[in-house]
């Protein structure tokens, strides 16, 4: 029985190390940057991946590609994907670790206004020198664009 209570408080003890309170200062950092990530990886703006993407980013996108920073760098026809689309964002919940971010969510892509998708998503997100630096990201399709893309074209 001590072995279950030992156990569930070492779990508790987990859960609450993230501060479910994040400042209001941080909140609004935290914000202002993910605006800027999406707007540069929208854009495939190469001085944001060069300034503000960590070295050891790692990404894993909803169609299935993983690739790290280099590879991304590299990729000339996925920079071409995403150009002449917007986005908007929902559900943000932001939990912060010290000096690491995890931010959860919902993101809707969009062309010419008309919605094609949308994704449940996590970033991560790392304080080095001062400033946040973007270094990681996993995307999955949402049941409801899964079951549109599953759809047969008429």
């Amino acid at each position: 029985m001590s072995t279950i209570m030992v156990t569930t408080a070492l779990v508790a003890t987990c859960f609450c190390s993230a501060q479910n309170n994040v400042p209001v200062s941080v909140q609004k950092e935290l914000e202002a940057e993910e605006k800027k990530m999406f707007d540069a990886i929208l854009k495939y703006d190469p001085d944001y991946w060069k300034s503000k993407v960590d070295g050891d980013y790692l990404t894993i996108n909803a169609d299935g590609v993983m690739q790290t920073k280099t590879e991304i760098m590299a990729d000339t026809a996925r920079r071409k994907m995403f150009a002449g689309w917007t986005y908007q964002l929902f559900d943000r919940k932001i939990r912060l670790y010290g000096d690491v971010a995890i931010i959860t969510g919902r993101s809707q892509y969009l062309k010419d206004g008309t919605p094609y998708g949308e994704v449940l998503h996590t970033e991560i997100w790392v304080k080095k020198n001062g400033k946040w630096m973007f270094d990681g990201w996993h995307g999955t399709y949402t049941k409801e664009t899964q079951a549109a893309m599953m759809k047969p074209a008429n």
